[in-house]
């Protein structure tokens, strides 16, 4: 067995292997894929940007309809 000098944490199960792994010992994820990092506040935001914007949006219509049902006609 060889001795591993360098050690990494894997990105899935974060147990200790090997720098050259292709392959986590723990979890048998497959290494040549790593997960994308992205920031969890980013995806958050944007999350609740579309939300808000299509409210408002949907809000908006629902006014105009509204407003031309009942009083554009007179």
């Amino acid at each position: 067995m060889a001795v591993v000098k360098e050690t990494v944490k894997c990105p899935y199960c974060r147990e200790p292997i090997a720098a050259e792994a292709t392959r986590c010992k723990h979890c048998h994820a497959e290494l040549a894929d790593k997960p994308k990092k992205r920031s969890s506040r980013l995806a958050r935001l944007n999350t609740f940007r579309i939300g808000f914007l299509s409210g408002l949006a949907f809000c908006i219509v629902m006014a105009i309809l509204i407003y031309f049902q009942f009083f554009a006609g007179n």
